[in-house]
């Protein structure tokens, strides 16, 4: 294969590399769970033997309207007037073989607010690192002929700290603004895709399973599926328009053996996106949340939107 041949491959690519790293994990509260971030987890599928992939985003997510069941609540008595945060995600990967990929992610939250009613509790900023992830990546059946590729990826979600974060004045930190669920976990990915590239369309089907250890606390996040469809096409040379919707369906968190009233939802969520090749080397993308249908158990603060910018690259060594 050409050397222009791979790279042109490479590029379109590209378009998809930060979409999958804002479909990670909940955030670990599940008050502001859209376009929740943990790692920085890019395009899903294998990269090329002794290719590496730097990816790195910045995402801003705002709450503020509580939902119980499939309508919003309008209870005077709720915690909280809001919750929001921004957050910054790295993500590497390597190419050991045409099939066999390595993934490392990792991020931190300058900012994880949830502005509770009573002022003393709205001090407390979660800021820090979040989890990190450690990935392999296999192709299954890569045809480049045809444009194919069916792929999976095994992962182990990993606390920088396994102690829970305390607020400057010595107290544990609330729930919601927590930088990180201080627990292990395992993530489990399937993907498929195919382009046509006589219309310079991609199609893109991707399944996301994770689950989560409870941490020193006896605290359990519950386990997180996501199903995500992605279509992108070129819009004119160098700039791709992509359209996303995605399915999220999270259980309830158990602590000590019991099941938190308050925890556990079905959300799906539209994300429009465009993404920009910069001299065939960079791709920059935006892209913006919009949440079309949210189903929450018990009452929780839900999100309203989440916007994000992301940079990525990819090097062959």
């Amino acid at each position: 294969m050409s050397m222009s041949l791979r790279l042109s491959r490479l590029l379109l690519f590209l378009p998809f590399l930060t979409v999958f790293s804002l479909l990670q994990n909940s955030v670990f509260a599940q008050c502001c769970s859209t376009g929740s971030p943990v790692g920085a987890s890019t395009y899903v599928g294998v990269l090329n033997k002794n290719s590496i992939r730097f990816t790195t985003f910045f995402r801003h997510s705002f709450s503020d309207v509580y939902y119980s069941g499939t309508a919003p609540s309008k209870d005077s008595l709720d915690m909280a007037n809001n919750a929001h945060y921004s957050y910054q995600a790295l993500s590497v990967e390597y190419g050991i073989t045409h099939k066999l990929t390595a993934q490392f992610d990792m991020g931190y939250f300058y900012s994880k607010i949830v502005d509770f009613r009573n002022p003393i509790l709205t001090d407390h900023n979660g800021k820090g690192l979040s989890n990190g992830l450690l990935m392999l990546k296999y192709g299954f059946y890569v045809n480049t002929a045809r444009l194919i590729e069916f792929s999976g990826g095994l992962g182990l979600k990993f606390p920088f700290s396994r102690k829970p974060m305390t607020a400057p004045n010595g107290t544990l930190l609330q729930l919601d603004a927590r930088p990180s669920t201080n627990a292990f976990g395992l993530t489990g990915t399937l993907m498929f895709s195919k382009e046509f590239s006589d219309i310079t369309l991609r199609s893109f089907l991707l399944n996301r399973f994770e689950y989560n250890f409870s941490n020193i606390n006896e605290y359990q996040s519950g386990p997180l599926m996501i199903n995500s469809l992605f279509v992108s096409k070129r819009i004119i040379p160098r700039l791709f328009g992509i359209l996303q919707v995605r399915n999220e369906i999270h259980g309830k968190d158990v602590q000590k053996g019991t099941e938190e009233v308050n925890t556990g939802y079905h959300l799906i969520v539209f994300t429009p996106q465009v993404s920009y090749s910069i001299m065939g080397k960079w791709s920059l993308s935006l892209l913006y949340d919009i949440p079309v249908y949210k189903n929450y158990q018990g009452k929780q603060l839900t999100p309203q939107y989440s916007y994000a910018i992301s940079l990525a690259r990819d090097l062959a060594l």
